[in-house]
């Protein structure tokens, strides 16, 4: 896959829940908001969302998943910020 084909995705938890962060380059991050479920792919449009319930980060080698009630995700320039926990 093109390096240049990825996003750079960042997730951030509350201190106080002491999950793990993660950092790294994603095919794809699925989620949902009160519209429904939806998924951020590269070259998608500036985007800020609540989001709920979870969080699938789609790497090249695997996919990682995130349970949590509520949090917040803002892209721009196939840069992905998530935060979690709040």
């Amino acid at each position: 896959m093109n390096q240049k084909n990825l996003l750079d995705v960042k997730v951030f938890w509350s201190p106080v829940i002491g999950n793990e962060p993660f950092e790294g380059r994603a095919i794809a991050v699925s989620s949902k908001n009160h519209l429904g479920d939806f998924d951020i792919l590269p070259g998608h449009i500036n985007f800020i969302s609540l989001i709920t319930d979870y969080l699938i980060i789609h790497t090249i080698e695997k996919k990682i998943n995130y349970q949590f009630k509520r949090g917040v995700l803002e892209v721009s320039d196939d840069k992905v910020n998530i935060f979690l926990g709040l």
